[in-house]
Protein backbone atom coordinates (compact mmCIF):
# COMPACT_ATOMS: atom_id res chain seq x y z
CA UNK A 1 0.00 0.00 0.00
CA UNK A 2 1.13 3.59 -1.18
CA UNK A 3 0.88 5.12 2.68
CA UNK A 4 3.39 2.19 4.00
CA UNK A 5 6.27 3.61 1.76
CA UNK A 6 8.83 4.90 4.48
CA UNK A 7 11.39 5.79 2.27
CA UNK A 8 12.57 6.19 -1.62
CA UNK A 9 15.43 5.75 -3.84
CA UNK A 10 16.42 8.95 -5.17
CA UNK A 11 16.56 7.70 -9.30
CA UNK A 12 14.63 4.39 -9.35
CA UNK A 13 15.46 1.17 -11.26
CA UNK A 14 14.03 -2.17 -12.84
CA UNK A 15 11.18 -3.31 -10.63
CA UNK A 16 12.56 -6.79 -10.17
CA UNK A 17 14.96 -5.25 -7.93
CA UNK A 18 12.92 -4.51 -5.44
CA UNK A 19 15.07 -1.88 -4.16
CA UNK A 20 13.26 0.98 -5.29
CA UNK A 21 10.92 1.42 -1.94
CA UNK A 22 11.51 0.49 1.32
CA UNK A 23 8.28 0.09 3.40
CA UNK A 24 7.35 0.27 7.23
CA UNK A 25 7.05 -2.89 8.71
CA UNK A 26 3.94 -4.56 9.94
CA UNK A 27 4.33 -4.09 13.70
CA UNK A 28 5.02 -0.15 12.75
CA UNK A 29 2.15 0.70 10.26
CA UNK A 30 0.62 2.82 12.13
CA UNK A 31 -2.30 4.67 10.05
CA UNK A 32 -4.55 7.44 10.59
CA UNK A 33 -8.33 7.68 10.05
CA UNK A 34 -7.53 9.30 7.19
CA UNK A 35 -5.54 6.71 5.29
CA UNK A 36 -2.33 8.46 6.48
CA UNK A 37 1.15 6.58 7.59
CA UNK A 38 1.13 8.31 10.99
CA UNK A 39 4.10 9.98 11.68
CA UNK A 40 5.97 11.53 15.14
CA UNK A 41 5.14 14.78 16.33
CA UNK A 42 8.17 17.46 16.56
CA UNK A 43 9.85 17.51 19.96
CA UNK A 44 12.38 20.06 20.26
CA UNK A 45 14.81 19.48 22.35
CA UNK A 46 17.10 22.61 21.29
CA UNK A 47 16.19 25.58 20.12
CA UNK A 48 18.97 28.39 21.70
CA UNK A 49 21.90 29.20 19.53
CA UNK A 50 24.60 27.83 22.05
CA UNK A 51 26.20 25.09 20.81
CA UNK A 52 26.61 21.77 22.89
CA UNK A 53 29.89 20.87 24.75
CA UNK A 54 30.68 17.16 25.72
CA UNK A 55 28.32 14.52 24.56
CA UNK A 56 24.49 14.50 24.79
CA UNK A 57 22.40 11.12 24.86
CA UNK A 58 19.16 12.13 22.77
CA UNK A 59 16.06 10.72 24.65
CA UNK A 60 14.61 7.72 22.82
CA UNK A 61 11.23 5.35 22.66
CA UNK A 62 9.08 8.76 23.55
CA UNK A 63 7.15 8.63 20.22
CA UNK A 64 8.42 11.78 19.00
CA UNK A 65 10.52 13.35 16.65
CA UNK A 66 13.80 15.04 18.22
CA UNK A 67 14.94 18.52 16.76
CA UNK A 68 18.01 20.37 17.56
CA UNK A 69 19.88 22.96 15.89
CA UNK A 70 24.26 23.80 16.01
CA UNK A 71 25.01 27.21 16.48
CA UNK A 72 27.28 29.07 14.01
CA UNK A 73 30.42 27.83 14.87
CA UNK A 74 29.64 25.48 16.97
CA UNK A 75 30.51 22.00 18.09
CA UNK A 76 27.62 19.26 19.15
CA UNK A 77 27.92 15.91 19.88
CA UNK A 78 24.88 13.45 20.02
CA UNK A 79 24.37 9.84 20.68
CA UNK A 80 21.34 8.21 20.17
CA UNK A 81 20.58 4.71 21.18
CA UNK A 82 17.36 2.97 20.26
CA UNK A 83 16.88 -0.99 22.26
CA UNK A 84 13.36 -0.94 21.67
CA UNK A 85 10.67 -1.03 18.60
CA UNK A 86 9.48 2.13 17.75
CA UNK A 87 9.77 4.59 14.81
CA UNK A 88 11.75 7.54 15.22
CA UNK A 89 12.95 10.12 13.76
CA UNK A 90 16.22 12.98 14.19
CA UNK A 91 15.42 16.38 12.41
CA UNK A 92 19.37 18.46 12.85
CA UNK A 93 20.40 21.78 11.22
CA UNK A 94 23.96 23.23 11.32
CA UNK A 95 24.59 26.42 11.15
CA UNK A 96 27.62 28.23 9.52
CA UNK A 97 30.59 26.82 10.26
CA UNK A 98 29.05 24.56 12.65
CA UNK A 99 29.61 20.86 13.67
CA UNK A 100 27.88 17.46 14.35
CA UNK A 101 28.66 14.19 15.43
CA UNK A 102 25.67 12.59 15.84
CA UNK A 103 26.30 8.59 16.80
CA UNK A 104 22.76 6.37 16.26
CA UNK A 105 22.85 2.66 17.40
CA UNK A 106 20.10 0.17 16.81
CA UNK A 107 20.05 -2.63 19.11
CA UNK A 108 16.68 -3.12 19.47
CA UNK A 109 14.96 -6.96 20.50
CA UNK A 110 15.09 -9.25 18.00
CA UNK A 111 12.02 -10.17 17.69
CA UNK A 112 10.68 -6.35 17.34
CA UNK A 113 10.67 -3.62 14.17
CA UNK A 114 12.48 -0.62 13.94
CA UNK A 115 12.54 2.50 11.36
CA UNK A 116 14.12 5.27 12.09
CA UNK A 117 14.89 8.84 9.70
CA UNK A 118 17.44 11.30 10.47
CA UNK A 119 17.67 14.34 8.42
CA UNK A 120 20.51 16.99 8.42
CA UNK A 121 21.07 20.07 6.69
CA UNK A 122 24.04 21.71 6.53
CA UNK A 123 25.34 25.57 5.83
CA UNK A 124 28.31 26.87 4.52
CA UNK A 125 31.30 25.35 5.76
CA UNK A 126 29.60 23.05 8.25
CA UNK A 127 30.72 19.53 8.93
CA UNK A 128 28.43 16.69 9.76
CA UNK A 129 29.97 13.12 11.22
CA UNK A 130 27.52 10.71 10.89
CA UNK A 131 28.08 7.10 12.40
CA UNK A 132 25.31 4.43 12.55
CA UNK A 133 25.65 0.84 13.84
CA UNK A 134 22.44 -1.36 12.88
CA UNK A 135 22.54 -4.74 14.89
CA UNK A 136 18.92 -5.32 16.25
CA UNK A 137 15.35 -5.85 15.22
CA UNK A 138 14.01 -8.58 12.86
CA UNK A 139 13.14 -6.27 10.68
CA UNK A 140 14.92 -2.57 10.32
CA UNK A 141 14.41 0.11 7.99
CA UNK A 142 16.03 3.62 8.15
CA UNK A 143 16.78 6.78 6.09
CA UNK A 144 19.57 8.99 5.96
CA UNK A 145 19.39 11.98 4.36
CA UNK A 146 22.08 14.66 4.61
CA UNK A 147 22.01 18.02 2.50
CA UNK A 148 25.18 19.96 1.88
CA UNK A 149 23.88 23.49 1.13
CA UNK A 150 26.19 25.63 1.90
CA UNK A 151 29.62 26.05 0.01
CA UNK A 152 32.52 24.31 1.61
CA UNK A 153 30.36 22.13 3.74
CA UNK A 154 31.14 18.24 4.81
CA UNK A 155 29.31 14.62 5.60
CA UNK A 156 31.35 12.00 6.38
CA UNK A 157 29.45 8.80 7.32
CA UNK A 158 29.89 5.60 8.57
CA UNK A 159 27.55 2.54 8.98
CA UNK A 160 28.44 -0.57 10.23
CA UNK A 161 25.14 -3.85 9.87
CA UNK A 162 25.04 -7.32 11.12
CA UNK A 163 22.32 -9.78 10.15
CA UNK A 164 21.70 -13.01 10.83
CA UNK A 165 19.04 -15.57 11.14
CA UNK A 166 15.80 -14.41 8.94
CA UNK A 167 16.54 -10.32 10.01
CA UNK A 168 16.27 -8.28 6.93
CA UNK A 169 17.75 -4.69 6.76
CA UNK A 170 16.57 -1.82 4.78
CA UNK A 171 19.35 1.68 4.48
CA UNK A 172 18.82 4.35 2.31
CA UNK A 173 21.39 6.59 2.67
CA UNK A 174 21.72 9.70 0.60
CA UNK A 175 23.91 12.59 0.32
CA UNK A 176 22.71 15.88 -1.48
CA UNK A 177 25.59 18.14 -2.66
CA UNK A 178 24.21 21.13 -3.25
CA UNK A 179 26.46 24.44 -2.53
CA UNK A 180 30.31 24.77 -4.24
CA UNK A 181 33.09 22.59 -2.98
CA UNK A 182 31.53 20.46 -0.77
CA UNK A 183 32.64 16.82 0.16
CA UNK A 184 31.43 13.78 0.84
CA UNK A 185 32.70 10.27 1.92
CA UNK A 186 30.00 7.19 2.73
CA UNK A 187 31.15 4.16 4.05
CA UNK A 188 29.22 1.24 5.20
CA UNK A 189 30.62 -2.21 6.53
CA UNK A 190 28.51 -5.18 6.67
CA UNK A 191 28.32 -9.28 7.78
CA UNK A 192 25.24 -11.37 7.01
CA UNK A 193 24.79 -15.09 7.86
CA UNK A 194 21.99 -17.18 8.03
CA UNK A 195 19.15 -16.55 5.71
CA UNK A 196 19.36 -12.96 6.19
CA UNK A 197 18.00 -10.56 3.86
CA UNK A 198 19.96 -6.69 3.33
CA UNK A 199 19.44 -3.70 1.12
CA UNK A 200 21.85 -1.10 1.13
CA UNK A 201 21.26 2.37 -1.05
CA UNK A 202 23.99 4.90 -0.84
CA UNK A 203 23.69 7.86 -2.96
CA UNK A 204 25.75 10.83 -3.61
CA UNK A 205 23.46 13.93 -5.76
CA UNK A 206 25.40 16.44 -7.22
CA UNK A 207 22.63 19.24 -7.95
CA UNK A 208 23.98 22.21 -10.70
CA UNK A 209 25.50 24.70 -8.72
CA UNK A 210 28.35 22.03 -6.91
CA UNK A 211 31.32 22.64 -9.08
CA UNK A 212 34.18 21.74 -7.11
CA UNK A 213 32.43 19.09 -4.68
CA UNK A 214 34.22 15.88 -4.79
CA UNK A 215 32.12 12.29 -3.29
CA UNK A 216 33.11 9.01 -2.62
CA UNK A 217 31.29 6.02 -1.13
CA UNK A 218 32.37 2.17 -0.58
CA UNK A 219 30.58 -0.44 0.53
CA UNK A 220 32.32 -4.00 2.20
CA UNK A 221 29.86 -6.80 3.00
CA UNK A 222 30.92 -10.40 4.26
CA UNK A 223 28.78 -13.64 3.73
CA UNK A 224 29.23 -15.74 6.08
CA UNK A 225 27.38 -18.67 4.24
CA UNK A 226 25.10 -19.63 1.43
CA UNK A 227 21.29 -18.59 1.77
CA UNK A 228 22.17 -14.90 2.80
CA UNK A 229 20.87 -12.70 0.61
CA UNK A 230 22.80 -8.62 -0.35
CA UNK A 231 21.57 -6.18 -2.47
CA UNK A 232 23.76 -3.02 -3.03
CA UNK A 233 22.92 -0.37 -4.80
CA UNK A 234 25.56 2.56 -5.39
CA UNK A 235 24.06 5.58 -7.11
CA UNK A 236 25.81 8.54 -8.44
CA UNK A 237 24.00 11.43 -9.40
CA UNK A 238 25.26 14.76 -11.07
CA UNK A 239 23.68 18.24 -12.71
CA UNK A 240 27.09 19.22 -12.63
CA UNK A 241 30.15 18.68 -14.66
CA UNK A 242 33.34 19.95 -12.17
CA UNK A 243 32.66 17.54 -9.62
CA UNK A 244 34.46 14.45 -8.86
CA UNK A 245 32.22 11.36 -7.83
CA UNK A 246 33.74 7.81 -6.75
CA UNK A 247 32.19 4.70 -5.60
CA UNK A 248 33.03 0.92 -5.04
CA UNK A 249 31.40 -2.30 -3.57
CA UNK A 250 33.23 -5.43 -2.27
CA UNK A 251 31.04 -8.48 -1.56
CA UNK A 252 31.82 -11.89 -0.71
CA UNK A 253 32.71 -14.94 1.21
CA UNK A 254 35.70 -14.77 2.99
CA UNK A 255 38.64 -15.93 0.82
CA UNK A 256 39.54 -19.45 1.81
CA UNK A 257 43.56 -18.71 1.80
CA UNK A 258 42.67 -15.97 4.95
CA UNK A 259 40.48 -18.74 7.03
CA UNK A 260 43.35 -21.10 6.23
CA UNK A 261 45.90 -18.78 7.81
CA UNK A 262 43.81 -17.99 10.57
CA UNK A 263 42.88 -21.56 11.40
CA UNK A 264 46.69 -22.42 10.92
CA UNK A 265 46.86 -20.01 13.72
CA UNK A 266 45.07 -22.57 15.89
CA UNK A 267 41.27 -20.56 15.73
CA UNK A 268 38.33 -22.51 15.39
CA UNK A 269 36.03 -21.29 12.26
CA UNK A 270 33.75 -19.08 14.70
CA UNK A 271 36.75 -17.59 16.27
CA UNK A 272 38.10 -16.86 13.16
CA UNK A 273 34.50 -15.44 12.45
CA UNK A 274 34.95 -13.46 15.62
CA UNK A 275 38.54 -11.71 14.36
CA UNK A 276 37.14 -11.16 10.94
CA UNK A 277 33.87 -8.71 12.14
CA UNK A 278 35.82 -7.13 14.75
CA UNK A 279 38.34 -6.46 11.89
CA UNK A 280 35.64 -5.66 9.35
CA UNK A 281 33.58 -3.28 12.20
CA UNK A 282 36.86 -1.31 13.91
CA UNK A 283 36.87 1.66 11.84
CA UNK A 284 33.58 2.25 12.41
CA UNK A 285 33.18 1.04 16.31
CA UNK A 286 36.15 3.53 17.02
CA UNK A 287 34.15 6.53 15.92
CA UNK A 288 31.55 6.03 18.46
CA UNK A 289 32.62 8.31 21.80
CA UNK A 290 31.93 5.76 24.42
CA UNK A 291 33.76 2.46 24.87
CA UNK A 292 30.95 0.40 27.03
CA UNK A 293 28.79 0.79 24.07
CA UNK A 294 31.40 0.03 21.54
CA UNK A 295 32.03 -3.37 23.99
CA UNK A 296 28.41 -4.00 24.24
CA UNK A 297 27.73 -3.99 20.19
CA UNK A 298 31.12 -6.32 19.81
CA UNK A 299 30.13 -8.73 22.76
CA UNK A 300 26.27 -8.50 20.89
CA UNK A 301 27.68 -9.64 17.33
CA UNK A 302 30.00 -12.27 18.76
CA UNK A 303 28.01 -14.13 20.47
CA UNK A 304 25.47 -14.11 17.17
CA UNK A 305 28.27 -15.31 15.43
CA UNK A 306 28.90 -18.37 17.75
CA UNK A 307 25.46 -19.00 17.95
CA UNK A 308 24.25 -21.59 15.09
CA UNK A 309 26.11 -23.74 12.44
CA UNK A 310 28.43 -21.88 9.78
Amino acid sequence: MEQNVFSRIPLRTWNWLGVNEARLPDGLQKITANGRTATPAVETLEESAAGTDGRDFIKTGTGKAQRFFVAAGETAEKIAVFRKEELAEICAEVAEGGTLCLTCIQLAPEDRAFAGKVRIRAAKDAKVKFTAVEAGASETVTELRIELEGDGSSADVAVAYFGDGERKIDMNYIIVQQGKDTEADMQARGVLKDASDKIFRGALDFRRGSKGSAGREKEEVVLLNEGVRNRSVPLMLSQEDAVNGQHAVSAGRLDRAKWFYLMSRGLDEKAAQKLMAGSLFAPVLERIPDTELQREIMACIEERIADGEV
